[in-house]
């Protein structure tokens, strides 16, 4: 990594050290604090419903107003408030809802800027975008893994101090991160209209929100799942740092990978490998079948975000880069929301084996979608 590229890398190991300090954890956090369940995972379902509108918007604005780098600063200050306001909102659902909408409103569009930004930096200075992104990779797993094992010897309370700190660096790294400006674009309207008339893009998009339904009952409700099984919270963290850790490797390899498949075919395998991973959890109940499982997550996530975000990439072209992340993320945030809503039903009714059941077949259509565009493409 060059060393322009040093702020990018520490920013994205803030950023997601942040993610995994409270995406595994929050559920046992809300639980904690009186919600059900039901709810507990319900109520998260505003957090990617914000990434419907504020990540398309802000990522045509980013572009069209060279205000990549300010958005960019000033959202994650406004995270680091939002999310520290949760110590606030006590058992009330109605409360945690407005609060968790408020922090879901300035974190969306966080991760697609940073990706346009690393995205226009490698095109600019080289080098690939797999090996910047690692550095979240490596956040989310030290933190995943420590936040486990200090929630355990402490209280699941601590997650909303925790969370805010690691915010509040990435914010320190933000005004250190150089973000190049595309190109002034006069005509970026007729762009991004003509991105959006493109069959082939929505298909695509179509693909990331029917897999991201499955996917994200992993993010929010596995550690209800664990707890369910008698686990504690660091096994949990152990399952996710193996996970990520795995991810680490692939997304480091990535541009070696990217330069040999075209970047459609190798999102049918990670949806593929999804659907089969999403099966064998429903089916895990031993330690070392859960375990087991866990590196599949370098190919159901890992392989599938560097093949999206190169796709998106290459659909939206450099100078219409963070508008084409957005329009990813809001595919993204669409099925995160059905997720979270059928999900938390899911998991009341039928434990693990029913919700990652129903996963892994949503998943399945997922990849089918993918193979359709693939064919297109």
């Amino acid at each position: 990594m060059s060393p322009s590229g040093v702020p990018i890398g520490i920013y994205y190991l803030a950023l997601c050290g942040a993610m995994g300090l409270y995406l595994p954890y929050l559920s046992l956090y809300l639980s904690s604090v009186g919600l059900s369940d039901a709810a507990a995972v319900q109520v998260q379902a505003v957090v990617p419903f914000a990434n419907l509108l504020v990540p398309p918007m802000l990522g045509y604005l980013a572009d069209a107003r060279h205000a990549r780098l300010w958005l960019l600063r000033g959202f994650s200050a406004a995270a680091t408030v939002t999310f520290g306001a949760l110590a606030l909102a006590g058992h009330s659902v109605a409360a945690v809802t407005v609060v968790l909408a408020a922090f879901a409103v300035a974190r969306s569009p966080l991760l697609p800027l940073a990706d346009a930004t690393a995205h226009e930096h490698v095109r600019q200075y080289g080098g690939a975008y797999g090996r910047l992104r690692t550095w979240g990779s490596l956040g989310y797993l030290v933190t995943a893994l420590v936040g486990g094992a200090l929630y355990n010897l402490t209280s699941i309370r601590l997650l909303v101090w925790a969370t805010t700190a690691m915010t509040a660096i990435s914010t320190v790294c933000a005004w250190r991160m150089p973000a190049p400006p595309p190109p002034r674009e006069s005509h970026l309207i007729g762009q991004v209209s003509g991105l959006l008339r493109s069959r082939r893009l929505w298909l695509f998009l179509a693909a990331a929100a029917t897999a991201q339904t499955a996917a994200v009952c992993y993010d929010t409700s596995l550690a209800l799942h664990l707890a369910r099984l008698g686990y504690a919270k660091n096994f949990l963290g152990l399952v996710i740092a193996i996970g990520v850790g795995a991810e680490m490797v692939l997304i480091a390899f990535s541009g070696r990978i990217l330069a040999r498949f075209r970047g459609e075919h190798t999102l049918v395998a990670a949806y593929v490998v999804a659907a089969l991973r999403w099966l064998l959890l429903s089916m895990a109940t031993s330690p070392a079948a859960l375990l087991a499982q866990a590196p599949l997550h370098a190919i159901s996530f890992g392989l599938y975000w560097v093949s999206a975000t190169t796709l998106m990439r290459e659909y939206a072209g450099p100078r219409a880069s963070a508008a084409g992340q957005g329009l990813l993320s809001a595919a993204v945030a669409v099925g995160s929301v059905v997720g979270n809503i059928v999900g938390g039903g899911l998991l009341e009714r039928g434990g693990g084996r029913l919700l990652y059941g129903a996963a892994s077949g949503v998943a399945a259509v997922a990849a089918g979608l993918a193979t359709m565009h693939a064919r297109r493409r």
